[in-house]
């Protein structure tokens, strides 16, 4: 994604953003002078965010581990781009900054983990899990005094991993409620009930679930967007390869991230801890997108994917188009930004 406030750019490689320059206009700064861990040493897929001047409205996903954050002073006498250099090859970040005497540049790092890894993992899974590991790295200016910039954000995305049972979002009391009045009070497997009654159909109508099905197996970022400005503060596609609209109430502004799998043995799960996003707004047709990228692999091309999922709200009547198979691997993935 690349406009005039904010861009990303995905690489596969950490190691060549540790130690490669950013260009801001006349000003070169070495990478090296912020501490990226052992990912300075030890590839991991990486995603940089550029925001200029602009405040992030997100923080790191849910359960990150926080690396570095640091803050200096620079330089820039002369307009001119901002370049993220690779050393092998150069990525635009913004087309132009305007000429101050000084800036302070925040430079933000941390490590994004699925969910999934902090649960019940089998042993000889557990290697395999650094591969879904994201470096994430955050970058903003300000023209201002040391640390009037530095605000974080409240709302976290989150990663995690999902396979063909996919996940769903809803109140789970409410949904809860209504499965009871419908099905009664025992334990059942709601995925057959979703198969062979109207239950599923139901709780659509009623704006209680928001049902995503059929995924690819794979880890998936899933941003909830208080409203349509948020966008331009995501990496995404301009035009997401899948699109589905559902109704959530709008009382139902913090709804849990449920994985798929919970709905073999339901309730029994409802005491357990669930992330949850917010989803601000009054309307209630949702809308929820799928944008499938990649990450960059310099001078080669688009390497493996990155799968970003948003929900927001739209002041419209409720269309329910749910999204019942995410084939990611049906389809050709994208850049969010531009490479020459």
């Amino acid at each position: 994604m690349n406009n005039a406030k904010v861009s990303y750019v995905t690489v596969n490689d950490s190691r060549l953003v540790a130690g490669g320059k950013l260009e801001i206009g006349s000003a070169v700064v070495g990478l090296n002078e912020f501490d990226f861990g052992e990912f300075g040493s030890i590839q991991r897929k990486v995603v940089v965010g550029w925001f200029g001047e602009e405040r992030a409205r997100y923080a790191s996903a849910v359960r990150a581990r926080e690396i570095s954050s640091k803050e200096i002073s620079i330089i820039v006498e002369s307009d001119g781009p901002v370049v993220l250099d690779l050393g092998c090859e150069k990525l635009l970040l913004d087309e132009q900054r305007q000429a101050r005497n000084f800036y302070k540049l925040f430079v933000e790092i941390s490590l994004e983990v699925p969910l999934e890894a902090f649960g019940e993992v089998p042993d000889h899974i557990k290697p395999l899990l650094q591969y879904s590991e994201i470096l994430h790295v955050t970058v903003s200016l300000s023209s201002g005094d040391v640390g009037t910039h530095i605000e974080s954000s409240s709302k976290r995305p989150v990663y995690d991993g999902y396979g063909e049972l996919g996940f769903y979002l809803a109140d789970l009391d409410k949904m809860n409620e209504y499965v009871i009045s419908r099905l009664g009070s025992g334990v059942i497997n709601l995925k057959d009930a979703f198969c062979q009654t109207e239950i599923a159909n139901e709780l659509f109508s009623e704006g209680l679930l928001v049902l995503i099905w059929g995924m690819t197996p794979w880890h998936y970022y899933l941003y909830g967007l208080s409203g349509p400005e948020d966008a331009a503060y995501i990496p995404k596609l301009m035009n997401p390869q899948f699109q589905g609209t559902y109704r959530l109430r709008h009382d139902i502004q913090n709804p849990s991230v449920v994985p798929g799998e919970f709905l073999l043995n339901w309730p029994e799960y409802l005491g357990k801890s669930f992330p949850k996003i917010h989803i601000g707004g009054e309307g209630e047709l949702l809308k929820v997108e799928i944008s499938v990228m990649g990450f960059y692999i310099p001078n080669v091309g688009v390497g493996p994917p990155l799968s970003v999922i948003t929900a927001s709200r739209e002041e419209n009547e409720p269309i329910i188009n749910p999204l019942l198979m995410v084939d990611i691997e049906a389809v050709e993935p994208g850049l969010c930004f531009d490479v020459s």
